[in-house]
């Protein structure tokens, strides 16, 4: 498992974020032919329904953005030849956003860049969302 990228932020760097991911994944493939690529997205962090005065609806539409930049990267790529899945992790991750009773990403008192990392339930509800794509194209650990 190989993870990249995190901590960027809304002042336009997502779009090339993007971009340097899908070259690394082109990469990762010509080096790795028989790799099984699985692109993690980002979920929503912050509840629908938010508990603080802040502009998390910014966030949760950054999340949003990101997630279609990247499915939409994924699928380019599949069409260019490239064997990759993209994992989604926003319906596992719905209901347990910030200010959700059962929050999976956590956040420190002081909100930065670094604020949000998951707690264990959220660790577990990536890996869930990644064994089920493993198990959706195919991959048996070979």
């Amino acid at each position: 498992m190989l993870t990249i990228g995190g901590n960027q932020d809304c002042t336009g760097n997502a779009d090339p974020a993007v971009t340097v991911t899908g070259d690394l994944i082109g990469q990762i493939q010509r080096a790795a032919l028989n790799a099984h690529i699985v692109h993690m997205g980002y979920p929503r962090i912050v509840s629908d329904q938010p508990c603080v005065t802040a502009d998390f609806d910014t966030l949760n539409y950054l999340a949003d953005y990101i997630r279609d930049k990247q499915k939409a990267q994924v699928d380019e790529l599949k069409r260019s030849g490239t064997k990759v899945a993209f994992a989604d992790p926003v319906p596992t991750f719905k209901g347990h956003g910030i200010c959700d009773s059962n929050e999976k990403p956590g956040t420190n008192t002081c909100l930065s860049l670094e604020s949000f990392h998951p707690k264990n339930d959220g660790t577990t509800g990536y890996a869930k969302v990644t064994d089920q794509e493993l198990a959706d194209i195919g991959y048996k650990g070979d």
